[in-house]
């Protein structure tokens, strides 16, 4: 009795299977003409059966479709509160000082908690030049950032909460270095960030233009000239990678994974459709985004790279920037697409009337913070900087400083 139990439910199983396989392949079975039809009809099912067979997708388009897929009905859903964890990496010469007058408006908006540079050192936070570190984050409990902070993932990851949102801006590597050049004085100037160097070094006391400039900098700059950075990919470095860096692979391979932990990278050169992005990565209110002022912006001759070697040059100091740029100018309008393109043109209209508005934010006082950093941590602090290119010495110098 047991026996013909398991025969007959083996038996209907298979049963079952067959009329699944037969349901499955039942488009197909259905365009078989039959052996008495005509040749029209034929020909009618033969044209059918092309439009429906499709060749097989690859495993990265499938998996693009699913990753578009699934951020499409993500955009289905709107913002319900505005997030109040976030990190802005603030690059150098790349509208960031606007960014964080607009991203002060949000914070002062909701009384928010944020880093501060008034103790030490001033303008640089986490061990900056030095990669970010936790032991350097203060206050304590700050879920936000809008200052100069070099990036390091796998250690912000360990501080920081799972949910926290990064970003950060960049520009075109020519258009940076023009900005870079006029903007770093080319005279001795002791203060806590060495502004003068690398130009005091590169110039040698001439008045040359960013063509002779770039020509030098080609020759005389390397990783033991104080900043050096500044004019050696200098958003590369900002942003957690080795300036130095010249492997064609492992540069792709670093901008990849840097891909990969940012949320978004907004763009200069298209500043209001980068501000549309973040207003729905962050999910703030359109009056955040009104009034925008356009701080340290500076009227300069913008020049071209006019000849050969000054192409050259320029890839030269600026190989991982050039990489950079380009790989994020791709997916910047790859996500764009995403977004909405009817969708983008209508909120950059909305923006333009947000800003015939006044603003409608007050100020707000901020938190009074009780932790001070004590002296042995100022300490570390500063000889982690001084170890990782933060050392401050002019020709002449026979000391190198860091002046708080």
């Amino acid at each position: 009795m047991h026996m013909q139990y398991r025969t007959c439910l083996g038996l209907s199983v298979f049963l079952l299977w067959i009329a699944m396989c037969m349901w499955n392949f039942s488009p197909f079975i259905s365009n078989i003409a039959p052996k008495q039809a005509n040749n029209n009809d034929v020909a009618r099912k033969r044209n059918d059966s092309k439009q429906r067979v499709f060749p097989p997708v690859s495993e990265p388009m499938l998996k693009k479709i699913t990753n578009i897929t699934q951020m499409l009905r993500k955009k289905e859903n709107k913002c319900g509160k505005p997030v109040f964890k976030f990190v802005f990496l603030k690059t150098h010469k790349t509208g960031s000082t606007t960014m964080h007058a607009l991203l002060s408006k949000f914070v002062r908006k909701h009384s928010l908690t944020e880093f501060t540079t008034k103790m030490y050192p001033f303008g640089f936070v986490g061990g900056y030049p030095g990669r970010f570190k936790c032991k350097f984050r203060f206050p304590k409990d700050a879920s936000i950032n809008i200052q100069n902070i070099r990036f390091d993932a796998e250690e912000m990851k360990k501080c920081f909460h799972p949910e926290t949102r990064y970003f950060t801006i960049i520009r075109k590597p020519w258009e940076h270095f023009l900005s870079s050049f006029y903007f770093f004085p080319d005279r001795i100037k002791p203060t806590h960030r060495c502004t003068g160097m690398p130009s005091v070094y590169i110039k040698q006391g001439e008045k040359i233009g960013p063509q002779e400039f770039l020509s030098r900098a080609a020759v005389l700059l390397n990783s033991s000239v104080p900043f050096y950075f500044r004019f050696r990919n200098y958003l590369s470095f900002d942003l957690g990678l080795d300036a130095m860096l010249e492997d064609v692979d492992e540069i792709k391979s670093q901008i990849k994974e840097l891909d990969r932990n940012i949320d978004l990278v907004m763009l200069l050169e298209y500043f209001d459709e980068s501000l549309i992005l973040l207003k729905d990565l962050l999910c703030f209110d359109w009056d955040v985004l009104n009034q925008v002022i356009h701080f340290n912006k500076r009227s300069y001759n913008r020049t071209t790279l006019e000849t050969e070697e000054d192409k050259r040059n320029l890839k030269q100091l600026y190989n991982i920037d050039i990489a950079l740029y380009d790989h994020f100018n791709r997916t910047f309008w790859q996500r764009v697409d995403v977004y909405g393109r009817d969708r983008m043109a209508k909120d950059l209209e909305i923006l333009r009337e947000v800003r015939k508005k006044p603003t409608t934010i007050l100020k707000v006082s901020r938190p009074n913070y009780v932790e001070k950093m004590d002296s042995k941590t100022k300490a570390d602090m500063q000889s982690y900087m001084f170890d990782n290119d933060g050392k401050c010495v002019y020709p002449g110098w026979k000391e190198p400083m860091y002046i708080p």
